[in-house]
């Protein structure tokens, strides 16, 4: 069995063997959506697969920038929150109703939602 030569950062590695394989056209278009996903070619997808090598998922700005802002407006519902929260304890402000906390309540399970969802 023959060894696999390091090759170092500044060598180009030749590619000079093919690998044929068949599949379905559906298949390959859900390869093809995930090595995207990677910012990957198919090839070093499935390579990267085959042997098993780990690889980093790139997550696109818009996502970065949507979190950030859902970031910002879970804060905002925290501190609005704790702020009805004092007030209502204090006296000085009546408390939200049963529906008004349960809207809140929904907001808030609906922001962390999205934000995992946005993490993965």
């Amino acid at each position: 069995m023959k060894k696999l030569k390091e090759k170092s950062s500044d060598q180009k590695e030749i590619k000079d063997a093919r690998i044929h394989i068949r599949t379905t056209t559906t298949k390959k278009e859900l390869l093809q959506l995930k090595a995207q996903d990677f910012q990957m070619s198919l090839s070093d997808f499935l390579i990267a697969a085959g042997l098993g090598l780990k690889t980093k998922q790139v997550t696109p700005e818009i996502n970065k920038s949507v979190y950030v802002e859902l970031c910002r407006q879970g804060n905002n519902l925290n501190q609005l929150t704790r702020l009805q929260n004092t007030l209502a304890a204090s006296g000085k402000h009546p408390e939200l109703d049963l529906d008004e906390r349960k809207t809140l309540k929904e907001l808030r399970t609906l922001l962390e939602k999205i934000l995992t969802k946005l993490e993965t």
